[in-house]
């Protein structure tokens, strides 16, 4: 075999490629809390496409996850997170129900 038949698909392919290889990279965030590395990058590749400013705002809450679990934080940066998240979701899921109403 020569060495591009060895090689990871460097294309969109490659997301298939990690979903059925079983390989991950986990980084412990805290004592009960691992990030999945690729997981995250997945999604941030997904979601950049189609919501850019999105996109950039995942790179910063895993950057955030990752320097907060430096000091032992990132729990509490996770529920900050977390709670964010809920937020936005009953943001959009209320203007989506007031302009069905209108």
């Amino acid at each position: 075999m020569n060495e591009s038949e060895n090689a990871l698909p460097l294309d969109d392919t490659f997301w298939t490629h990690i979903e059925h290889s079983n390989f991950t990279i986990g980084i412990p965030v805290s004592d009960n809390k691992m990030m999945n590395v690729l997981g995250v990058l997945h999604d941030i590749y997904d979601t950049i496409e189609h919501d850019p400013e999105e996109g950039r705002r995942l790179i910063i809450m895993m950057a955030a996850i990752l320097v907060a679990s430096k000091d032992g934080r990132a729990d509490i940066v996770w529920e900050e997170l977390s709670v964010q998240e809920s937020m936005r979701d009953l943001d959009s899921t209320l203007r989506e129900i007031l302009d069905e109403e209108s």
